[in-house]
């Protein structure tokens, strides 16, 4: 059964936490890569820059600290506002990025409804995904062959 694919973007004004300085950004997610969500800050001259991870983290760091390694979410309070933390690292930097909290919870809610946690396997399409392994032909579950 082919379904529909369902978009949702949810733009705001994010935060840099260190300095207090606002920038556009969006959070994105299609139904056709359920386990994902993206999220695009504008850094200046129409440029955007893109991290992707997945939506559970996300789901997890709104309500407790979440996450190992380049990306971690946590409530927070800054400034007196309740917002959600999203740093992230990488070789080239640092950035602690305050997400309004209410941005965060209507695309969770949004992403749900179009796909409910616990159903994003049911919105794959195996065939697509698969279809680079069985390039070379059909898949027979003989295990690899050894030509001499």
């Amino acid at each position: 059964m082919t379904r529909a694919e369902a978009i949702i973007n949810v733009p705001f004004d994010a935060r840099l936490l260190d300095d207090g300085g606002k920038f556009p950004a969006e959070l994105a997610y299609r139904s056709t890569d359920p386990f994902a969500v993206v999220i695009r800050f504008d850094v200046g001259n129409g440029a955007w820059v893109e991290w992707v991870f997945a939506r559970e983290l996300l789901e997890d760091g709104l309500r407790r600290p979440a996450g190992i390694a380049d990306v971690r979410v946590a409530p927070i309070t800054h400034a007196g506002e309740t917002v959600v933390e999203l740093s992230l690292s990488s070789p080239g930097g640092h950035a602690r990025i305050g997400l309004p909290r209410w941005a965060v919870r209507a695309f969770l809610r949004r992403a749900a409804a179009a796909v409910p946690c616990g159903g994003e396997s049911r919105h794959i399409n195996w065939d697509q995904e698969l279809a680079p392994l069985t390039e070379g032909g059909p898949l027979t579950g003989d295990g690899p062959s050894i030509s001499g």
